[in-house]
């Protein structure tokens, strides 16, 4: 019977195909949460834009620019254009 040790190397690959899974759950349910709170924001600042009075023209152009500030696209190289990011 052989006994495992630290130093024979199995444990680390094994450790990092456990956690990967976990992981990119983790960070899509990270993602899709901060998706929602975003349109909620959006949402919250055309009204207060109308609120105050803006002209609708003018609040529906300031909040497409305040929408696409939070978009995770635009902050990614033009060459990284993945499908599931909006």
């Amino acid at each position: 019977m052989t006994t495992r040790t630290r130093s024979s190397g199995i444990g680390m690959p094994v450790a990092i195909a456990a956690t990967v899974p976990l992981l990119l759950v983790r960070l899509g349910f990270t993602f899709v949460r901060m998706k929602a709170k975003r349109r909620g924001a959006v949402r919250r600042f055309r009204r207060a834009l109308l609120r105050s009075g803006m002209r609708p023209e003018l609040a529906e152009r300031l909040v497409a620019d305040y929408e696409r500030l939070g978009r995770l696209r635009s902050y990614l190289p033009g060459g990284l254009r993945l499908p599931i990011i909006g």
